[in-house]
C-alpha cells in the first residue's frame, strides 16, 4: 500500500490529525513534548551482597541523558510524569565462590515488589563475569519511582564494575544501568 499525498498535515486532516506536541514537516510527524520523557541511569561501583539471602537495592550513581527522570536517595528512579514506561536493565553480576548458586533479580514500584518481574540466573562455579538484561513495561503515575532489586543466599555474588582494559584498549564497564522510556 502507497499513499500519494502526506498523511497530514497542520490544514487537512488527511489520515492522522496532527495536534499538541505534534508537528508535521513535508509529511513527515515529529513529537515535540509528551512522550520525551526518558532517562539513563548507572553505577560505576561494585555492589556486595553482604548478607546472604538479604534483599538488595541496586544503587546508581550517575544520571546520563535525561526529560523528566531522576534519581533519588541513590537506588529510586523518579518520573515526573504519569505514563506506560519501558524499563531495560543490564548487571554484570561475578561469584567468586565455588559451588551452584542463584541470583535474582526483579523491579519494586513505589516500594510494591511487581509480580512477574523476577528473573533467576543459575551460577556455576567461580563464574568471572555474567552479563544479565532484561526488560519491563509498567505504568508509573507521576512523581513515581521503579527501583531494582537482587538477592543471591552466596554473599561471593557481586554486581561488579569493569575497569579501563588494554591491549585492545578498552572502557570501563558500569555494574548497573537502566534506561527508562515513556511509550504513552
Amino acid at each position: 500500500m502507497s499513499y500519494k499525498a502526506p498523511l497530514g498535515s497542520t490544514t487537512d486532516f488527511g489520515n492522522v490529525k496532527i495536534g499538541t506536541g505534534l508537528s508535521v514537516t513535508n509529511g513527515v510527524i515529529s513529537a515535540s513534548t509528551g512522550l520525551l520523557n526518558y532517562g539513563f541511569v548507572t553505577d560505576n561501583t561494585t555492589q556486595t551482597n553482604p548478607v546472604a539471602s538479604a534483599i538488595n537495592l541496586v544503587t546508581f550513581n550517575t544520571l546520563g541523558p535525561a526529560n523528566g527522570v531522576s534519581i533519588v536517595g541513590g537506588t529510586q528512579i523518579t518520573v515526573v510524569t504519569a505514563g506506560t514506561y519501558t524499563k531495560l536493565f543490564t548487571v554484570t553480576v561475578s561469584k567468586t565462590s565455588g559451588g551452584t548458586g542463584d541470583v535474582s533479580i526483579w523491579l519494586r514500584l513505589n516500594g510494591v515488589d511487581v509480580v512477574g518481574s523476577r528473573q533467576d540466573l543459575e551460577l556455576t562455579n567461580t563464574l568471572a563475569l555474567i552479563f544479565a538484561s532484561g526488560n519491563f513495561t509498567l505504568n508509573i503515575p507521576a512523581g513515581g519511582n521503579i527501583q531494582l532489586c537482587w538477592s543471591s543466599a552466596d554473599t561471593t555474588v557481586t554486581l561488579t564494575t569493569l575497569p579501563a582494559a588494554v591491549a585492545p584498549i578498552r572502557p570501563t564497564g558500569n555494574s548497573a544501568k537502566i534506561t527508562l522510556t515513556r511509550i504513552s
